[in-house]
């Protein structure tokens, strides 16, 4: 059994992988970002679609990258 994934984490909305490394976006409203909730989505077009269901008043979306995979 593989227990070292080959990906950081899935995408929030899609569900498509985020790689070591790689770009990524969280969502500016605390809410989103708290540690249990922990949204984390593939492009901005994913972060855009859970909008429409957490009725944010003024949010944006932040680039961040993910951690290698030694982190």
């Amino acid at each position: 059994m593989n227990t070292d994934p080959s990906y950081w984490r899935r995408c929030s909305t899609c569900k498509a992988d985020i790689g070591f490394g790689r770009k990524y976006f969280v969502c500016n409203v605390s809410t989103c970002n708290r540690k249990r909730t922990g949204l984390a989505f593939c492009s901005v077009e994913c972060w855009d679609a859970h909008l429409p269901t957490v009725r944010h008043r003024d949010a944006w979306a932040v680039e961040k990258v993910a951690p290698r995979q030694g982190e």
